[in-house]
């Protein structure tokens, strides 16, 4: 039978604790831990020591090169990032509060579309003064980031591989928009004119791709290979849709992938740009938001932004379980 914790002993825990528990998770000695707190390493071994009494043992195994945490240990840090994350988003969030603002919402995101942006305008629009911030980079980073609590939501497409991952366990995926690969070019490029296009045909193109592990990249390699092509090799490799757009615009001989959605939206917008009419098509993993499961009540901008962005597309049955 589990022994309950003895309240006493948690009321001895200060958010020192926590914070020298998260720089353990990025340094394995309790020297360098400690010159992060700029505290001297008796006191920060003293810390470990106060940490371990009020959670009733060891976390920690001692080696010659320092200390690595054990499983309990591990848990512990984890679920220190997380309440260490809140409170400073909670500082920063009372502070916007105070500045005028009337609430604060934090995205990640890493997908071209449209979506979001058009869902953060009716987002704002519902709940007038909100502050919003949106960070843009890799999947895997912002999940990890999403998991310690410094983001609220991520909006963007998973790729398949991450439903393996056990990460995914602990994060709620409210399926929002299935989505295509398309390949844009300049009216003026030869393959505009044709009314079949084949991988074949685009293998030896100049195409401007995003980096390796992109979504993009590798739906247009995962396509190749499907159809016995050999995936190309970019002429020019970026990031940044705007930047691909405008090298569009200015070189007819260049081409490159976008999102079904964001593609059509272009297309509407700049009648020098094409869809090449690609078979067979490409599939793009679903859009989706990513947020932490488990007891946690979703925050009002959460929740009023999920139910904008599912009013932007066909429902789905719900979270993925």
């Amino acid at each position: 039978m589990m022994e309950n914790p003895d309240p006493n002993l948690l009321r001895r825990l200060r958010i020192r604790h926590l914070e020298l528990l998260c720089h353990l998770r990025e340094v394995s000695t309790v020297h360098a831990a400690a010159e992060r707190m700029h505290l001297s390493q008796p006191a920060a071994t003293r810390m470990i020591k106060e940490i371990e009494e009020i959670f009733g043992g060891p976390l920690f195994d001692r080696m010659a090169r320092g200390i690595a945490a054990n499983h309990i240990g591990a848990e512990l840090i984890r679920r220190s990032d997380v309440l260490l994350a809140g409170l400073l988003a909670a500082q920063e969030e009372t502070a916007a509060m105070r500045a005028g603002a009337s609430g604060l919402i934090r995205i990640g995101t890493f997908s071209g579309s449209t979506m979001l942006p058009t869902g953060i305008v009716e987002l704002c629009r519902r709940m007038p003064g909100l502050r919003v911030q949106i960070r843009e980079t890799q999947i895997d980073v912002l999940i990890s980031e999403l998991l310690r609590g410094e983001l609220d939501c991520i909006v963007g497409a998973l790729a398949p591989d991450e439903f393996n991952n056990e990460r995914l366990d602990r994060l709620r995926v409210d399926l929002l928009a299935s989505d295509r690969l398309s390949v844009m070019a300049s009216r003026t490029n030869p393959l505009a004119r044709r009314r079949k296009v084949t991988w074949a045909h685009l293998a030896d193109q100049s195409w401007i791709l995003p980096p390796r592990g992109s979504l993009l990249r590798r739906a247009v390699i995962a396509a190749c290979l499907t159809e016995g092509v050999t995936p190309p090799q970019p002429r020019i490799e970026c990031l940044s849709t705007l930047t691909v757009l405008t090298f569009l615009r200015q070189d007819p001989d260049c081409i490159g992938p976008m999102r079904e959605q964001h593609a059509l939206e272009e297309t509407a917008i700049n009648k020098n740009l094409v869809i090449l009419d690609v078979r067979p098509s490409a599939t793009m993993p679903p859009l989706a938001m990513l947020t932490r499961s488990g007891p946690e009540t979703m925050r009002r901008p959460v929740s009023e932004l999920l139910d904008v962005l599912k009013g932007l597309s066909p429902p789905h049955k719900g979270p993925l379980s």
